[in-house]
């Protein structure tokens, strides 16, 4: 009698959603059918995954072009964020804390430090003596104007992959969603106090 002949060790294997099964799913972590593929949120994890590595990029060419010109990776942005600001008008610590989605008092300790680099001036209002105004000195400016030729050749690699109606629709959700994640924060400090709460009661 002919011996039947043994399966290929490949035909053999667990498949990949057998195995799964078998350790046990994870809970998904969103519920809304829009984050969702096929009832899982494995997409969704890509995605914020995906913005964590493009972020930890971002931040490293942020902190080189910064190094470009001796300053750090904050200092430079406040720097060109000031510079940029004065042209719509009237720069105070108000307008690039809004600016940049950070804290008043953290905006005032970094400007404090690039007056005394000499690269922003601090000027007291007229009629208000507690409005002080931001202006980039030419000092400053001659930084940024230094770097200019290197900055622009990074950012557009950085950014080449986008064509014009990538880049509106990339700025917009990005806008919408810094709205969405101060809203979460929100409501994650919210949980966390009523947590804690408990823990006292």
């Amino acid at each position: 009698m002919a011996r039947e002949k043994p399966k290929s060790g490949r035909n053999q294997l667990p498949r990949r959603g057998d195995a799964a099964k078998s350790k046990g799913a994870l809970p998904p972590t969103v519920t809304r059918p829009e984050l969702l593929n096929d009832g899982t949120d494995r997409d969704f994890r890509r995605l914020v995954h995906n913005i964590f590595a493009f972020m930890a990029r971002h931040e490293a060419i942020r902190d080189g072009h910064a190094r470009q010109i001796g300053l750090a990776g904050i200092e430079y942005t406040t720097l060109i964020s000031i510079g940029h600001l004065a042209l719509d008008g009237d720069v105070n610590v108000k307008t690039v804390a809004d600016h940049l989605h950070m804290s008043g008092a953290f905006i005032t300790t970094v400007t404090s430090k690039l007056q005394a680099l000499g690269l922003v001036e601090k000027t007291q209002d007229s009629v208000d003596r507690r409005r002080i105004s931001l202006l980039t000195t030419e000092k400053g400016k001659s930084l940024l104007r230094k770097l200019a030729p290197y900055q622009r050749e990074i950012n557009d690699v950085e950014f080449g992959l986008l064509s014009k109606d990538d880049f509106r629709f990339l700025s917009k959700v990005l806008e919408d969603l810094i709205v969405s994640g101060d809203e979460a924060v929100a409501l994650q400090r919210y949980k966390s106090s009523i947590k804690d709460d408990s823990k006292v009661a």
